[in-house]
């Protein structure tokens, strides 16, 4: 027989996984950009010009994900491509005006609800809940690394427990 506590986290995760995917839909059907889309395009805002590599990594998708998702992007003028060297392997992506316009009015990838809850969180409350989902990953998946320490975990939960304005961008 299976324990009830696994099969209580099942169903927790799965309600989870369905919310996600109800505010995934609702984006693609407002914003016409899905999800993985969005983050994406995020990352290559904060991070700058930025490898396809570099970017699989960041995000956690592979990269033949990430490759279509860029290339998606880049039809809608979000992203280009740019080589950094000589080496025509060596490839990066940067965001472009369009693509910094349309992060400054784009949602969040998580439920607007779920945002105003979460900073009205302690940064304590915060950090447990960073922490339980690192371990969830790290339980689910066959990745090796630990849970991040605190000192990592207060840099995240910071600014989700004390939201700042957001500075503009050059």
């Amino acid at each position: 027989m299976v324990d009830p506590t696994v099969v209580h986290i099942t169903k927790r995760l799965r309600q989870i996984a369905r919310e996600l995917d109800i505010h995934s839909k609702h984006i693609q059907e407002t914003y016409k950009i899905t999800v993985p889309q969005l983050i994406c395009l995020r990352e290559i805002y904060e991070h700058g010009p930025i490898s396809l590599g570099a970017l699989t990594k960041i995000v956690f998708l592979n990269s033949s994900t990430v490759t279509g998702i860029v290339d998606r992007l880049e039809k809608r003028n979000l992203v280009r491509r740019t080589r950094v060297s000589k080496d025509r392997r060596k490839i990066h992506v940067e965001i472009t005006d369009e693509g910094v316009e349309f992060i400054k009015n784009a949602p969040t990838p998580l439920q607007d609800t779920f945002v105003e809850r979460l900073q009205q969180l302690s940064e304590e409350e915060v950090r447990s809940i960073l922490w339980a989902i690192e371990r969830l990953v790290q339980l689910l998946t066959s990745e090796s690394e630990g849970v991040p320490d605190h000192a990592e975990l207060d840099q995240i939960a910071a600014p989700a427990a004390a939201p700042k304005a957001e500075e503009g961008r050059s």
